[in-house]
């Protein structure tokens, strides 16, 4: 080797070393507000590095910074988005010259971070330079290796949602993608609802890999809403093949509608766990089965969120449905799921309905009964499908299986009205009376027949209560055949002559020829238009109404004998008082002045004195068959549909002169 060549050689290793001297006792904090710069181009907003920056040279060079402040949104008013106490990681040279980014390594300390969102939508998290990035993340550029986070912090704040969340959050990540986990604690207040949360997740290497499920579980609380997860999400970032094993328990279902704004009824307390799924813009909870009071409940129900309003569609069904758990679908519970008792001396529902559920989504739900439990009436089963489509309801076909018999009906609903406007055609068939009224049936002389009925009403209200008490239409009963206790018939006239026979020889039934009751209602006020019970003995006729306003009733029923009796008080029955509180009595009038007049012709001539209590039977057999024809083909009308409407457009129109009728008169066939 030359000496020319020997000092060349010597000359480069003396700068090789001068080099690696200067770059060991390079201060590398000289380096920071070049960083600072390049990162705020690239973001938009501030940023610092306010500790130490270091680089520890090698082959896989390892940087760390400390004291690391990336600054809010210049409309927040909530501080820097992030902070960091230190960051440390670990960078491969060669990738680098392939436009790759590998981090063997990766280790964060303390880090804070805050999620905000503003009053217009805006959130903090989008930045002003933000490259639109929408590669997956198996074909990003970006490798991280073994990831360590420590004491994470993170804040969520919506103030237009009413939501304040804080997270502690730890992630650990191993040498494979199948090593590590994240785990999570919150708590905080969604939607002004207290909320806690505790959850962990598999590797974080494992939510880049879209073909393998990704393990996730979770349990927490949202005001008195209780739930919990326990399954795998195969792609992390669309929730594409999420098979969760999902409870959801709490007092009340109607308490998820300021959680997820799904219009649920009022219920008592309920735990349900079933299947979660999700695809697109679809979130399905299939296979679930649970209790809501004391009542079982399976099935599924699907939310589609693409679709605006966003879309319900659900198919339910009890085994063992207990009615009084369905009384918040009529406003006999508050939101909370207790029950409510009607103010003062009433029975009916006064809670109005919740119109914001009404018309937050469209539904189409279909329900099936198997087994009714409900302590008024002898219910079987119950069919109903309930469709919400832009505020207007209907429960059509409404099917229902009482004392043996079948009812139906068709409940539409039309919200969009102020207030709501109801159309309810409702038609009963083959209903056995000694199931609807138990007492009947106790005496083994009466054999009822098999009654059916009709009714058409048209309502404006916001409850049920205001509803009945502004209902027009008219509603008819009918019943043939069928036999009652002739005692029972002596006892309603006071037939005293008559009575004794029985007593001696024993009752016997007495065949029922017809029964017969229409009712005309205007304005809630039900008034008997045709009331006849005709047997073989008496004929019965009624008069007089109901009044749902009030909630009063005023009935009268007249005993027409058709048979002679020697002695009779025979008089009115009565019925009237409160839907709470009724009361049956004869009536005393005519009762007192047949008395007197037998006491006063008693003190003139003793035999006198029965004449005023002989009754002479004139009553004559009652054309029921045109009756009947006439209560069967009796109906509301298009024109009282119309002229309702027109009275309630011309009251409102009357109150505000200055804006025309909310809802103008709809035509005869759309009202029919």
């Amino acid at each position: 080797m030359t000496g020319r060549r020997r000092n060349t050689l010597l000359g480069l290793g003396i700068v090789a070393g001068l080099i690696a001297i200067a770059i060991y006792v390079f201060d590398w904090n000289m380096l920071r507000p070049y960083v600072a710069r390049q990162i705020s181009a690239a973001t938009g907003r501030s940023f610092a590095i306010n500790g130490d920056l270091h680089v520890k040279l090698s082959r896989e060079p390892v940087i760390s910074a400390e004291g690391l402040v990336l600054g809010n949104a210049d409309w927040s008013k909530q501080g820097d988005m992030a902070r960091v106490e230190r960051l440390e990681f670990q960078v491969r040279l060669w990738p680098l010259l392939k436009k790759r980014v590998e981090l063997p390594y990766v280790s964060v300390t303390r880090p804070e971070l805050l999620i905000e969102q503003n009053d217009q939508g805006q959130g903090n998290w989008v930045f002003k330079n933000s490259p639109k990035d929408t590669a997956s993340p198996s074909e990003r550029t970006l490798r991280v290796g073994r990831v360590d986070i420590r004491d994470g912090d993170l804040r969520v704040e919506m103030p237009k949602e009413k939501t304040s969340l804080r997270a502690k959050v730890a992630v650990t990540q191993g040498a494979t993608d199948r090593e590590g986990s994240i785990t999570a604690e919150g708590t905080g207040s969604y939607r002004d609802l207290p909320f806690e949360v505790s959850s962990s997740g598999g590797a974080v290497l494992g939510l880049r890999d879209a073909n393998t499920p990704y393990p996730l579980k979770f349990k927490g609380r949202i005001g008195d809403t209780r739930f919990t997860a326990d399954g795998t999400v195969t792609d992390v970032r669309t929730l594409r093949g999420m098979a969760i094993n999902f409870t959801l328990a709490g007092k009340s279902l109607a308490e998820l509608f300021p959680i997820l704004r799904l219009p649920l009824p009022p219920t008592p307390a309920y735990r349900l766990a079933g299947l979660l799924e999700h695809e697109g813009q679809e979130w399905r909870f299939t296979r679930f089965t649970g209790k809501v009071g004391d009542s079982d409940l399976a099935g599924s129900w699907a939310v589609d969120l693409g679709r605006q309003p966003r879309f319900i569609k659900a198919d339910l069904s009890s085994q063992r449905l207990d009615m009084k758990d369905l009384s918040g679908f009529i406003g006999a519970r508050n939101e909370a799921g207790k029950p409510v008792t009607p103010k003062g001396n009433k029975v009916l529902p006064q809670n109005e309905f919740n119109l914001e559920k009404l018309r937050v989504a469209n539904a189409d739900v279909h329900f099936r009964g198997e087994k009714i439990i409900d302590k008024q009436l002898p219910l079987d089963h119950m069919d109903v499908r309930l469709r919400l489509d832009d505020g207007r309801l209907s429960l059509d076909p409404l099917v229902l299986g009482l004392a043996d018999g079948t009812v139906r009906a068709k409940i539409h609903m039309d919200t969009a009205k102020t207030p709501i406007h109801t159309q309810a055609d409702v038609s009963a068939e083959r209903l056995q009376l000694t199931r609807i009224m138990p007492a009947l049936g106790e005496n083994k002389r009466v054999n009822a027949g098999l009654i059916g009925g009709r009714a058409a009403l048209v309502m404006d209200g916001n409850s049920v209560a205001r509803m009945l008490a502004t209902a027009d239409g008219d509603a008819a009963f009918i019943m043939r055949g069928g036999e009652i206790s002739k005692l029972l018939l002596r006892l309603a006239n006071l037939d005293v002559a008559n009575l004794v026979p029985i007593f001696l020889a024993g009752d016997k039934p007495v065949p029922v020829r017809c029964m017969v009751a229409e009712f005309k209602s205007t304005e809630g006020d039900a008034q008997i238009q045709n009331f006849v019970i005709d047997t073989q003995k008496q004929v019965v006729l009624g008069s007089g109404g109901v009044d749902f306003g009030p909630e009063a009733l005023d009935l009268r029923l007249d005993v027409k004998p058709k048979d002679i009796s020697l002695v009779s008080l025979r008089g009115p029955i009565l019925i009237k008082g409160s839907f709470k509180k009724p009361a049956v009595r004869p009536e005393l009038t005519q009762l007192s002045l047949r008395a007197a007049a037998a006491v006063a012709l008693g003190f003139v001539t003793p035999p006198l004195a029965l004449l005023p209590l002989v009754q002479i039977g004139s009553a004559e057999d009652q054309a029921c068959d045109d009756l009947i024809a006439r209560a069967r083909h009796g109906n509301i009308s298009a024109a009282t549909v119309e002229k309702k409407i027109e009275k309630k457009a011309t009251s409102l129109h009357r109150t505000s002169k200055t804006s025309p009728p909310a809802t103008p008169p709809v035509s005869s066939t759309e009202a029919r």
